[in-house]
């Protein structure tokens, strides 16, 4: 085989070279941290392709094999110091007789996931579709490698050192254009306008629809925290999924803002969009998902969320430590005309939750100086 190898720059290859790039053209979203990607071909055909997007802490690599077939893909993430570790690697084995559509179905799978505090999970299925499941995990560092100067992919790609990558503009692929990349980094999603969700009299557009809803803000009363760590869930499932979020406050009581929204003409139909718990009334800054003890958002593809799921449509605030008391108690409870309620003893806070069961992310608003100044469940309206 030939220690030689084509360099084609792209937005992507999905069986087509998906709009081309000039190496200048690929150059400049390398330095600007915007995706692109490189193919690496031997012998006219794809054996390599990296998707790229530096401002994401991202490159992905697929191999390929002589027949075309996906083999292998590894996932790469920026650590703190900036060095990007291998976060997932995934292989495919199977016989030489069956074709690249067939083959991720029957061909013997490993799913490899490293964490950057060591921990490794690996996925074994010897069968492929056809059954058969071993998982283990064991404490190992993930491979690192530094981020490579453009064009220098040899490492990432597990080239040796002879091979030569020679970029050609005659590569005799199929091409075409899009005005859509076929790729995405892995962006979770993002927090959305949540402060225009608490302008009281503001008007929004229903998600999904063409439907006006005018947002009233009510202020509900004020949430106990004393141990300072916020519990948002499905009061319905408190015994089993009261898990506090890791950002905590200093304990106190807090108060808590609904944004409600009445939708249309019909002055019935409302609904929570969003509960607001203000630590302090300084100006948010930023957002960032709130996250349970475990959850990385590097495990997030694009617009995923972590959310609290919520099967009996409500959710509600409480803190961690009120919770054994709070199992039960809410089922007593009425919400009457409002599509929330209180408990009188400021240990909980309930609502209808959005359009009603589903997921929902939290959001934590911080600050100029990065301190706690509220957190946001949204619902998605």
């Amino acid at each position: 085989m030939t220690n030689t190898r084509n360099v084609v720059y792209a937005d992507g290859w999905d069986g087509s070279v998906v709009n081309p790039l000039s190496r200048a053209e690929a150059e400049a979203r390398d330095a600007a941290g915007t995706p692109y990607a490189v193919l690496v071909l031997a012998d006219g055909r794809p054996e390599h392709v990296l998707a790229v997007s530096w401002g994401d802490g991202y490159c992905g690599t697929t191999r390929y094999d002589h027949r075309g077939r996906r083999v292998a893909t590894d996932e790469w993430r920026r650590t703190p110091d900036g060095d990007l570790f291998l976060r997932c690697r995934r292989t495919w084995h199977g016989p030489d007789g069956v074709g690249e559509h067939e083959f991720p179905h029957v061909a013997a799978r490993r799913r490899t996931t490293y964490r950057l505090d060591g921990r490794r999970h690996d996925i074994d299925e010897p069968q492929g579709d056809r059954g058969g499941r071993r998982d283990t995990s064991r404490v190992e560092a993930p491979p690192r490698t530094p981020r490579p100067a453009f064009g220098r992919w040899h490492a990432l790609l597990g080239l040796d050192g002879g091979v030569r990558l020679v970029e050609t503009a005659g590569h005799g692929l199929p091409v075409t254009s899009e005005d859509e990349p076929p790729w995405r980094p892995p962006r979770p999603m993002p927090p959305g306008d949540l402060e225009n969700l608490f302008i009281d009299g503001s008007t929004r557009t229903v998600a999904g629809g063409a439907e006006r809803a005018r947002l009233q803000v009510r202020h509900v009363g004020d949430l106990r925290l004393p141990s300072g760590r916020l519990v948002a869930a499905d009061p319905a499932w408190l015994e089993h999924a009261a898990v506090p979020y890791t950002v905590t406050v200093p304990p106190g009581s807090y108060p808590v803002t609904l944004s409600l929204a009445r939708i249309g003409d019909d002055p019935r139909h409302v609904r929570v969009a969003a509960a607001r718990l203000d630590v302090t009334d300084r100006p948010v800054r930023g957002w960032e998902m709130a996250l349970r003890p475990g959850q990385d958002l590097l495990d997030l593809g694009h617009d995923e969320f972590f959310g609290f799921g919520v099967d009996a449509g409500m959710a509600c605030f409480v803190d961690a430590d009120e919770v054994a008391g709070r199992i039960d108690a809410w089922r007593t409870l009425g919400l009457g005309d409002e599509p929330y309620l209180r408990a009188g003893d400021g240990g909980t806070v309930l609502w209808l939750s959005g359009w009603g069961d589903g997921a929902y992310p939290t959001w934590v608003g911080r600050d100029a100086e990065g301190r706690v100044a509220c957190f946001v469940a949204d619902m998605l309206l």
